[in-house]
């Protein structure tokens, strides 16, 4: 007998194979962390993330709090710090090991803000939690502090724990916290947990280095928001391609076709609500002598330096493996805030350099 789930858009009973609901016509697509490559693209990510995340630097300061080295240099200079406070101060950073709404801190290449936490409340009836229970929040912002290097963040590196208890993962919510981010790029989200409701203490773990098992802690502080307003950067990227440029490399020839507003999404897949769709469309050619691939988890979106969720209820989007001299073309599609100044897409040429190639948005 087929494996049955239920359809996410309108909670009918359907195959677990189906791509699209027979009752209500919406999408179901298999996620792309059930798919072997991804696995073997996160294994690859977390080594090259061994040596450049492996080091904690627990620094940390709180929302609003604002030191510049201007005023650092002027309270040295007035003998206010002595040698033996700033030993005191640093064995205290040292030693914390918990962090709280409103902290922010560094980890290797990553500044991570904890905006805020509370209850959650799930609007599809299909996905409420169980009896005795209820769904809870955190909120967080990640920003790439390198020079040149990529930095990635899951889902998948948090854990949660009430009163000492693992607790699941609730994957409803729309502001996911997975990004690869360029240098300089930043990313919001929130998790979701299924926690008791009489539960005590709630803490919840990030996994910073899978092969080291160093970990981050921070404690649910119930209803509390920091004020934290997040970071964005309306500059545009100086080397930007615009559409009708041809990209030429030693292996691969891109060509920008468009870039225009996309309504043809269906009620199922219609934006968030201050947002809108844009699809931008690509022409690949291997002009290399070996097999080239290229697919749309290559290329990632920045509204004003901020990641966007990319979408994939087309049916176009590029996605293939070329010989020598073949060519393909394909699309990409990202929500994007309809207040957003600059929009870039950015297309990973080469994963082990970052190298990336930056395309203006020009709707």
């Amino acid at each position: 007998m087929a494996k049955m789930i239920n359809c996410k858009h309108c909670g009918q009973e359907i195959a677990a194979s189906a791509k699209v609901c027979p009752h209500c016509g919406g999408k179901n697509k298999k996620p792309f962390y059930k798919k072997w490559w991804f696995w073997v693209l996160v294994v690859l990510v977390l080594l090259i993330g061994a040596g450049s995340n492996g080091s904690k630097n627990t620094d940390t300061k709180k929302v609003g709090e604002v030191e510049t080295a201007d005023k650092k240099e002027e309270s040295k200079s007035a003998g206010t710090e002595t040698a033996s406070t700033e030993a005191k101060e640093t064995e205290a950073k040292e030693a914390k090991t918990e962090y709280h709404v409103g902290d922010i801190l560094e980890d290797g290449n990553m500044r991570i803000v904890y905006v805020s936490s509370g209850d959650y409340h799930e609007d599809n009836e299909y996905m409420q939690p169980q009896d005795g229970k209820k769904y809870i929040y955190a909120k967080f912002e990640f920003e790439n502090i390198s020079d040149s290097k990529d930095a990635s963040v899951s889902f998948y590196s948090f854990e949660c724990y009430a009163d000492g208890y693992a607790c699941d993962m609730h994957y409803g919510n729309d502001e996911s916290l997975s990004a690869t981010l360029s240098a300089g790029r930043t990313t919001s989200g929130i998790l979701v947990f299924e926690v008791p409701i009489d539960a005590k203490e709630i803490e919840i773990e990030y996994t910073t280095n899978m092969f080291t098992s160093d970990k981050i802690k921070f404690i649910y502080d119930g209803e509390k928001d920091s004020g934290y307003t997040p970071k964005t950067n309306t500059a545009a990227s100086a080397d930007a391609y615009s559409v009708g440029s041809i990209v030429e490399s030693s292996k691969m020839n891109v060509t920008y076709i468009s870039c225009e507003k996309d309504t043809s999404y269906s009620q199922f897949s219609e934006p968030k609500s201050g947002y809108h769709y844009i699809t931008c469309t690509f022409e690949f050619e291997n002009v290399g002598d070996s097999d080239q691939g290229v697919t749309y988890y290559d290329f990632d979106c920045y509204a004003d330096g901020v990641n966007c969720e990319q979408a994939y209820w087309r049916d176009d989007g590029i996605s293939a493996t070329l010989s020598a001299g073949r060519k393909t073309k394909g699309t990409v599609t990202y929500m994007v805030p309809d207040n957003a100044t600059t929009v870039e897409v950015e297309y990973v040429a080469n994963f082990w350099t970052s190298n990336r190639v930056v395309f203006t948005v020009e709707e």
